[in-house]
């Protein structure tokens, strides 16, 4: 119960605080004044409620200096029952009751939740570490400035107070004496609490009582409310000094524009009224937003914030975020509590403080939020954008700039605009508030039924899953998972998943063993995936033509039966040839995130596992000092952020977005090692530990996915192993030192190498084919000559497969002193071609009969970057893509459907 009362009351609090201490942050990269960030931000969004405790606190003062005299008469003529009767007959005739004393108190009841919430989060604080500050050496320490003996003496809380006590004095002049000694009291009491806190919680606790000071100060001097807009200005011009001499970051942009913003807010609401008819809304004193409207904005914002955005992305995967906790652990549990920290913020507080202004406050305050609430729906639904995949680390796939985003993010604000300014240009009338009174009601039970759709399949595939997790546990118990023969002919395929082809050449460079071990590989370098994501490229990997975007669009209601079918293409193909057949993870088998197995229940020949994570516990319990990024912390904190970050406009997603690092003091950004990573790592590790040779003269086919390569890590340089503490001391020097993508691609090629010499000295090596392949390229920043942008405006990055192929008794010398390539143009489809030719006489597609062929690339290829296969993928995401693929003018746009007849740009 206290959880939840804390993450409804505090939580909210404990946001305010660390976004505005990271938006600081971001801004001067200094920790101190970052704590001065949040006490400003503190101060300024509880002045409006200290104002009303000033007024109520007044109200109160002055009644009682009225009845004071009543009181003490009574006082000192009755007494007993015969005083209480009298007192409380006093009371009611001047519309009194004693309970309204309770209302000097609600100064000190304002500051409870804040300090509870700074207490949480500063004294916790890791960023502050080692910083120091003038005389203060250590803020994450107590301060000990002076010393008794071997008795240190913290000075900063005895400097808060005296401050606090002269803030106070300003404040209490013309009080009566009880209501001095109570700030004093309260100033005694925040002394005992802070004395023994690390200094940087006292420093800001400081600072917000100097800020109390200079309130107190400009509330006794005349045209207060000027001398603050003036300072308030002079702020923001030093803000954009400061910003147009430092190098431009979505952090600084983003906090000059929003303080101009708010400045420029009180003289365009002046504009306004001057120039709009007297019947508007703004000129309109007649003109009220009923409660129940704010009541349902705030709902709205509720539940799109609790329930609709989160339980969208968890059901777009639910196996990504199922066992984060424990085996029994479901999705629903993050659910709930986002639920519970959105309540906070769009629930509790806000109508907490609607309550406590007058009417017209209030009016204004619903008309705030019905339009915040507008701008969510519009953002959510109609500008969702387009990032990429987003990983179990909230990653996005796709990088997050303001020249990606351009087009959307004007597009996005003028249409905002318009929703802001339209209906301050008509005069609403007491109709249109019944409509969109109406309107919401529908609104909140079709937002509701949506989540709990999505709430019933989150639930059902949690169910599915954790069934299909029991079953496959029992039966993946074996230490063998690959088997080669030494005398019959071995075919190995393996994709690694988002591999990036553009690094190959750099990485044999780097490692030059990685030419021995690999010895009489062949690169392709000019090889193109049909698609940028997993669902698109795999298909054709591992069923060829038959199964690229073009041929799966013309089959949309069977897309996951035809992928399927194009996983099960050369196992079956391989099996009716009599070869023993061997396959690990398929990817996407059944459309299921962990590979759903039962695909191949028809063909118990087929020895099909599951082996990524089965090996991490193994591995982390040899490595005991690697520490893991808990997801279920980043599920905790990030989830709303996800929210927050789907709800704003496009021109603040950057912003939030932050690099992966969400404005929050724990970076849990592709820097760190995931679970993900670990578990393809184990895997690719374990190798040589789970193949066996055989002598038996029989013909063996195996194929294996390994995702190391699609979770970046920065890794330990020059060994590339998983490792704490990574800085750039230990990430090396070269050219990609700083991209963690090149890292997992690097580890991948060299634990491949040392499974590959293993091989070798098993005699094994000669007589098996081997071909290492990806499904799709990844978006990537390296500014890599032939990383082109082409004609969609992705780069050539996302779209250039892995391709490297070694043959039966390769004549490429075991010394070969650099890579062999060919710059034939090749696409991932050829790979069944190429695993099965010479092999099996005229192959054809056990599923079709038709023969498997690399002819139907001659004319070109018909790329996509659609990602959902099942959905129709619309014209201006095709592409057509000829001879050299690192040519920029061979890209071409389609323009017309590229299903039956289409027709090139430019053609």
């Amino acid at each position: 119960m206290l959880n939840i009362l804390y993450t409804i009351i505090i939580y909210p609090i404990t946001l305010i605080i660390e976004y505005s201490f990271m938006i600081v942050h971001r801004i001067f990269d200094n920790t101190v004044l970052s704590l001065i960030g949040v006490s400003v931000a503190v101060t300024l969004s509880t002045l409006p409620l200290y104002f009303i405790a000033e007024k109520h606190q007044e109200t109160e003062r002055n009644i009682q200096k009225r009845l004071a005299l009543q009181i003490a008469k009574i006082k000192a003529v009755f007494s007993g029952d015969e005083q209480y009767m009298i007192l409380s007959a006093c009371y009611r005739q001047n519309h009194y009751h004693p309970v309204f004393a309770l209302r000097n108190t609600f100064s000190l009841l304002i500051q409870i939740p804040f300090f509870i919430a700074a207490y949480s989060y500063i004294s916790h604080l890791d960023m502050l570490r080692g910083v120091s500050f003038f005389m203060l050496r250590d803020l994450s320490v107590q301060d000990e400035l002076l010393h008794i003996g071997t008795v240190g003496i913290n000075v900063m809380p005895i400097i808060m107070t005296v401050i606090n006590c002269i803030s106070g004095t300003i404040y209490t002049r013309g009080f009566l004496l009880k209501d001095k000694i109570q700030v004093y009291l309260i100033a005694a009491v925040f002394f005992v609490l802070l004395y023994n806190s690390p200094a940087g919680l006292v420093f800001y606790w400081t600072m917000n009582n100097m800020f109390s000071l200079l309130k107190n100060i400009l509330l006794k001097t005349k045209h207060a409310k000027s001398i603050i807009y003036a300072v308030f200005s002079l702020c923001v011009i030093a803000l954009y000094a400061y910003t147009l001499s430092r190098r431009m970051s979505a952090a600084r942009i983003f906090l000059p524009v929003l303080c101009t913003i708010i400045l420029f807010i009180p003289l365009l609401t002046r504009f306004i009224k001057k120039k709009m008819p007297s019947g508007s809304v703004l000129n309109n004193s007649n003109f009220v937003v009923p409660t129940q409207i704010f009541i349902l904005s705030s709902f709205i914002l509720f539940i799109l914030a609790g329930l609709v955005v989160p339980c969208s992305l968890i059901a777009s995967s639910v196996q990504e975020f199922s066992f984060v906790d424990s085996y029994e652990s479901s999705p629903l549990l993050f659910i709930r509590l986002t639920l519970l920290q959105s309540a906070g913020i769009f629930l509790f507080w806000p109508i907490c403080v609607y309550y406590l202004f007058d009417k017209k406050r209030r009016s204004n305050i619903a008309l705030v939020f019905t339009f915040i609430a507008i701008i969510a729906l519009v953002d959510i639904f109609i500008f969702p954008g387009n990032y990429g995949f987003l990983t179990t680390t909230f990653r996005f796939s796709d990088a997050i700039t303001f020249e990606s985003q351009s087009k959307q993010i004007i597009v996005n604000s003028i249409i905002l605009l318009a929703i802001i300014i339209t209906p301050f240009l008509f005069v609403i009338k007491q109709v249109s508030k019944n409509i969109l009174y109406s309107f919401q009601i529908i609104l909140c039970i079709a937002l509701i039924t949506f989540s709990l759709i999505n709430v019933n399949k989150i639930n059902n595939e949690f169910d599915t899953y954790k069934q299909r997790q029991l079953v496959e546990g029992d039966v993946q118990n074996k230490n063998t998972v690959y088997t080669f023969s030494k005398t019959g002919k071995n075919v190995l395929v393996i994709m690694l998943d988002a591999c990036n082809s553009l690094y190959i050449p750099y990485l044999f460079e780097e490692k030059p063993q990685l030419l021995s071990q690999l010895s009489g590989f062949t690169y392709y370098p000019n090889c193109v995936a049909f698609g940028n994501h997993t669902k698109v490229g795999a298909p054709a990997l591992w069923g060829g033509y038959e199964y690229v975007p073009t041929q799966i669009q013309k089959a949309r209601n069977k897309t996951m039966a035809k992928h399927n079918e194009a996983l099960l293409m050369l196992p079956k193909l391989f099996l009716d040839n009599d070869y023993s057949v061997t396959v690990t993870d398929p990817p996407f088998a059944n459309y299921s995130w962990k590979p759903d197995l039962s695909i191949f229940k028809d063909y118990p020949q087929i020895d099909a596992k599951n082996i990524i994570s089965r090996y991490t516990n193994q591995y982390l319990n040899e490595h005991s000092e690697i520490e893991i990024v808990s997801l279920n912390n980043i599920l905790r904190t990030h989830l709303i952020r996800y929210a927050f970050f789907k709800m704003s406009p496009a021109v603040f997603r950057m912003f939030i977005y932050d690099k992966a690092d969400w404005l929050i003091a724990t970076s849990y950004s592709e820097s760190n090692l995931t679970l993900d990573t670990i578990d393809n790592y184990a895997a690719l590790a374990n190798l040589q530990n789970i193949t066996s040779i055989t002598a038996d003269k029989k013909n063996i086919y195996i194929a294996m996915d390994n995702d190391l390569t699609h979770y970046p890590a920065f890794l330990k340089f020059p060994e590339y192993i998983p490792s704490v503490n990574i800085d750039n001391a230990n990430l090396g020097s070269g050219p990609f030192a700083n991209e963690a993508t090149y890292h997992v691609t690097v580890a991948s090629f060299l634990l491949l190498g040392k499974w590959f010499q293993y091989l070798k000295e098993n005699g094994v090596y000669d007589n098996t084919r081997i071909i290492i392949a990806s499904d799709h390229g990844r978006d990537m920043n390296s500014k890599i000559e032939k990383n082109i942008q082409i004609s969609n405006g992705d780069f050539l990055s996302d779209y250039n497969a892995t391709l490297l192929v070694k043959d039966f008794k390769s004549t490429h010398s075991n010394e070969t002193s650099e890579l062999v390539t060919d710059d034939t143009f090749m696409t991932h489809a050829d790979v069944p071609f190429i695993a099965s030719f010479g092999l099996i006489p005229n192959p054809v597609n056990p599923f079709t009969n038709k023969a498997l062929k690399t002819d139907e690339k001659h004319d070109g290829a018909v790329v996509t970057s659609g990602r959902a296969m099942q959905h129709k993928i619309r014209n201006d995401q095709w592409m057509h893509v000829s001879d050299n693929i690192f040519d920029a003018s061979n890209w071409k746009n389609i323009l017309k459907s590229p299903l039956h007849t289409y027709v090139i740009e430019g053609k």
